[in-house]
């Protein structure tokens, strides 16, 4: 009897034992698991965001290069706020030239006259919007250029059919504070972006109430000197 029960006993500690390690391997599985999702998730919100806006930024850049003007009041390639005071100061508008021109030029939409390539900060909705207009210069600025979201010369997206194309979204994007142009720098400009741009967290002034793993930020800035626009 001593001997049945002394087997028995080392069986039933070599069980529970057993459990024991099997559990925390478990535990230890699932908590990775967890640290390993929590982690991909964050690193693909953040991507998604720097992503998404220097998609934007690159769309925004690509159409600077194809300004056409110069520096001088009425033939300026790119107008904003800061160099048209009286212009919207969530619009600037990028002026380019018709592929029907001697020499044939460069614009978004391929069209055969001059354009301005507009683009449009919403600071209600956070979006950023492009649109083509038509372009009726020479004269007073600012020539038929427009915000997006008001002008009647809008002309349609031929892929879309649509007046107005959405780009993307931004947090706040650097007109006028800081968008310019000039025979430096060219034409400089910053987006700020997050993934819930609407949220308090969003480039919140005090660091501590940022939210960096469900509400990730991102800015990216650039600049270009258009080789048709002209400093004087």
């Amino acid at each position: 009897m001593k001997k049945i029960f002394s087997k028995t006993a080392f069986t039933l500690i070599e069980l529970i034992v057993s459990l024991a390690l099997v559990s925390v391997i478990v535990l230890g599985i699932l908590a990775i698991s967890t640290v390993l999702s929590n982690n991909g998730q964050d690193y693909g919100q953040r991507y998604l965001v720097k992503s998404e806006t220097q998609i934007a930024l690159n769309h925004i850049l690509n159409n600077a290069s194809l300004a056409v003007g110069s520096a001088n009041t009425n033939d300026e390639g790119i107008l904003y706020k800061g160099n048209y005071p009286g212009f919207d100061p969530n619009s600037f508008c990028i002026h380019q030239a018709g592929t029907g021109d001697v020499p044939p030029g460069q614009n978004l939409i391929n069209w055969p006259s001059d354009i301005w390539l507009c683009y449009t900060w919403s600071p209600a909705t956070y979006q950023i919007n492009w649109c083509a207009e038509t372009y009726s210069g020479p004269g007073a600025d600012p020539r038929g250029a427009s915000s997006c979201s008001t002008s009647v010369t809008r002309i349609p997206n031929p892929q879309t059919g649509t007046n107005t194309t959405f780009l993307g979204t931004a947090y706040s994007i650097s007109n006028p504070s800081s968008l310019s142009f000039n025979s430096t720098t060219g034409f400089s400009i910053t987006i700020q972006n997050c993934l819930n741009d609407s949220a308090s967290s969003c480039y919140n002034p005090n660091p501590a109430l940022q939210d960096p793993a469900n509400n990730p930020q991102a800015q990216v800035s650039g600049s270009v000197f258009p080789p048709q626009e002209g400093t004087g």
